[in-house]
């Protein structure tokens, strides 16, 4: 059986970059270190460690062990702490990957600051997905009607609207959007990552998919560029409510073809195994289960 000291052995060697440094923080020797890991990838039957005469580096399935490791050990000291306190306070950096810069979900954000003050967050913002192993973040929050890996765990908190707009000015240049095949004639600004560059998919609140073949002028990769082009009258885009609700309610943007493509999309907090995930963690998922995000309501 694999010793969990092994493997905290393991995880110190990650953290220092050094057998050396790892042994004098353990109070073992640099040789009896490197013995521990050499046993546990023998244990394992895989390489953790690629070890030059200068560096060390995580093999990718060392960054996936090591991501557990670091998880067990958070766990250990929770459990600790749970032991030598009754009322444990949630306390801790959480890491947070999302592509939603919903208003709704920054201020549940904010109350959950004010009620937990000892927690600190690290949002890192981005329509690209993040792998949460490799890069460390201990949730995803992430809007997609599918979730492309099912390793990971998924809690519905919420759900946006994706809509078709353009500015005013724009859609004055060109005869009135009845029908999808009135968007042939209009440039069309893409966010390849998630509607591609080679026909427009349009789906009704009822589930009718519509589809155009149509090639975009703008390739783009984040709602807020798709927003600043329409914004400068260049075309329509699709877009999640949340971005462009003041827009729409100003009448900057204005949106097309409602009836015609008006799609839900569920908003997740993706994570892995909660089984093994800090009290801080859990705290913040259960807020998010409990508060769920509802969309806008857009005209």
């Amino acid at each position: 059986m694999i010793s969990i000291d092994d493997m905290m052995v393991f995880t110190k060697v990650v953290e220092t970059q050094s057998f050396t440094k790892a042994g004098e923080a353990l109070g073992i020797g640099k040789a009896r270190v490197s013995q521990i890991v050499t046993k546990l990838e023998q244990a394992l039957e895989t390489r953790l460690l690629n070890r030059t005469t200068r560096s060390l580096s995580l093999t990718e399935t060392g960054a996936s062990y090591y991501a557990k490791c670091e998880s067990i050990r958070d766990l250990a000291l929770e459990a600790n702490d749970e032991a030598k306190m009754v009322n444990t306070t949630p306390s801790g950096l959480i890491r947070i990957s999302t592509s939603v810069g919903h208003a709704g979900f920054i201020n549940l954000l904010s109350e959950f600051l004010k009620q937990y003050p000892q927690i600190e967050l690290d949002i890192v913002e981005s329509d690209s997905y993040s792998d949460l192993i490799s890069s460390r973040f201990d949730l995803a929050i992430r809007a997609s009607s599918a979730l492309e890996d099912s390793s990971l765990y998924a809690t519905p908190i919420g759900v946006i609207q994706d809509i078709l707009c353009a500015s005013p000015e724009y859609l004055a240049q060109f005869p009135a959007i009845n029908t999808i095949e009135d968007l042939q004639p209009l440039d069309w600004i893409s966010h390849h990552i998630v509607h591609g560059d080679k026909a427009l998919r349009l789906e009704s609140s009822q589930g009718k998919v519509t589809k155009l073949n149509k090639q975009p002028r703008v390739r783009v990769n984040t709602t807020q560029s798709i927003k600043q082009f329409m914004l400068k009258n260049l075309g329509f885009g699709i877009v999640p409510d949340y971005a462009v609700e003041n827009e729409l309610a100003s009448g900057a943007l204005k949106r097309i073809l409602p009836e015609v493509h008006n799609l839900a999309i569920p908003i997740y907090a993706v994570y892995q195994n909660k089984a093994l995930m800090p009290l801080r963690n859990r705290t913040l998922i259960d807020f998010l289960k409990q508060a769920y995000i509802a969309p806008p309501k857009v005209n």
